[in-house]
């Protein structure tokens, strides 16, 4: 059922790759012993997919250098040799340097150029020498308070602890809800504090609620709603009628509010759509990113809840809000308003209405 997005990350790779006089940043260095070898820039965007953004045909000497557009908020980028990855964050309009043997190009690297960049680097070789042993849960949990004291505990906001608290090893998340709470908790509270119009916040206060209910569920406690939970970001898209229609007019009423990103021409969706009408007491609010808006149209016209189209201008800025790297991709939202989950399938969205 999962699907990607690759009119929304086009279009997001075509405004990164507009206005040749806009600042740029740039990295450099060299790759020895990758002669005749394809070196590849990407860029992690927003829906969370890994894009092409330039390649160089390796000579003899293993140089290269890559310049492209600043990103408007700190991201991640990588380099690419033959499958194998050396990540680095960009900030602004800095050089980076990175130095690596083609034969140990992920974990024989060096970087210069920016401390977040160093620190990534560290971090991503600390973490392939741990992860043989990450499936036993003492040592799982000994290298994520070793990881949270080293780069998470006073990054204050950066991106890189982001990337390191998002991290994903065979498609596990390497720190969770709700066991490591007071983790994701920690670099909420630092984006709130210095990074307090982050998109990225939204989703991190919403999984360090989620942690804290399971927490006080745990203890028999009583959860009380705190304003800065009510996290969501709103949305506002024309539905079926052609008129505008927000999320806040839907969620927050009272009612728990099922937020689903979707491809309605997907030929999966319909099965999805048959367990989403057998829910019942729950507000749904259909944020879709379809390529033909008519056939959208036809689509959602079937459907008895909210229905909005996003367009090739609108999705970025929401896959960038929400995080989204398939589709679908569900949240849930308590009936007070706060971005309560995110759901991997349906068994997970009952468990959490």
């Amino acid at each position: 059922m999962k699907i990607s997005i690759p009119a929304a990350a086009a279009l997001l790779l075509a405004i990164t790759a507009t206005g040749c006089s806009d600042p740029s940043f740039t990295v450099k260095g060299s790759i020895e012993g990758a002669e005749g070898k394809t070196l590849i820039l990407e860029h992690a965007d927003h829906a969370g997919i890994w894009v092409a953004l330039d390649s160089t045909h390796l000579k003899k000497s293993g140089s290269f250098s890559f310049s492209h557009i600043a990103p408007a908020d700190p991201e991640i980028y990588r380099l690419s040799l033959d499958g194998r990855y050396v990540y680095f964050p960009i900030d602004s309009i800095e050089t980076i340097t990175i130095d690596a043997p083609a034969a140990d190009f992920a974990t024989g690297y060096t970087v210069s150029g920016s401390e977040q960049a160093q620190q990534l680097a560290r971090f991503e070789k600390q973490l392939i020498s741990a992860a043989p042993s990450l499936d036993i849960p003492d040592s799982a949990r000994a290298f994520k308070r070793r990881v949270f004291t080293e780069y998470l505990q006073n990054a204050r906001g950066s991106v890189v602890s982001y990337y390191i608290l998002t991290k994903t090893i065979d498609g596990q998340p390497l720190f969770r809800v709700p066991e490591d709470g007071r983790y994701i908790a920690a670099v909420a509270t630092a984006f709130r504090e210095y990074r307090p119009d982050d998109p990225r916040l939204g989703l991190l206060t919403a999984s360090a609620t989620q942690a804290r209910r399971a927490d006080n569920a745990a203890a028999g406690r009583h959860h009380v709603v705190e304003a800065s939970e009510i996290s969501y970001i709103d949305i506002s898209l024309p539905d079926t009628s052609g008129a505008e229609k927000t999320l806040s007019s839907v969620a927050g009423k009272g009612t728990p509010t099922v937020l689903i990103f979707s491809n309605l021409s997907d030929p999966a969706t319909p099965a999805l759509n048959a367990e989403l009408r057998k829910l019942q007491g729950v507000n749904i609010y259909n944020v879709s990113f379809d390529a033909d808006q008519l056939a959208w149209h036809n689509a959602a016209a079937n459907l008895p809840w909210t229905c909005v189209y996003a367009s090739d201008s609108q999705a970025p800025g929401i896959i960038r809000s929400y995080q989204v790297n398939a589709l679908p991709t569900i949240y849930v939202i308590d009936a007070a308003g706060n971005l309560r989950a995110r759901c991997t399938d349906m068994a997970d969205l009952r468990r959490n209405l």
